[in-house]
């Protein structure tokens, strides 16, 4: 008797609300440059309203992840993404201009994630200084 579980080649692995939309959005919101200045934010506020502004801060992280979840599992997300929902979501009008000012924040993005990575690396490897 064989007792092993057998996947259909044909279906394509999906990730799920979780795993595909909800943690891919907090980690671009809670991105390396909010954790690398969070000891400034501790200096200059003080712990207690250091962890009040980071508790507000994932409460808005939360609430966006969850509605933008909501609205990926809603449709069929074809080509394009997020882009794809944006103007689906709002009109085409709106979703043009929001995925332009997105494309423009992923991109300045990219370049937060290079600068934060080096401090990072320069911080725990002192002779790269």
């Amino acid at each position: 008797m064989n007792t092993t579980l057998t996947t259909d080649a044909r279906s394509p692995r999906r990730f799920g609300t979780f795993g595909g939309v909800f943690t891919p959005c907090t980690l671009m919101i809670l991105g390396v440059i909010m954790f690398l200045r969070l000891g400034q934010v501790v200096g200059n506020a003080g712990v207690f309203y250091a962890l009040i502004i980071v508790l507000i801060s994932k409460v808005i992280t939360t609430l966006t992840s969850l509605s933008l979840s909501a609205i990926a599992t809603n449709t069929r997300v074809k080509g394009g993404g997020a882009y794809y929902l944006i103007s689906r979501s709002l009109s085409v009008e709106f979703g043009g201009t929001i995925g332009v000012v997105f494309f423009l924040a992923v991109a300045i993005s990219v370049a937060l994630y290079v600068i934060g990575f080096t401090e990072a690396l320069v911080g725990a490897v002192p002779q790269l200084d």
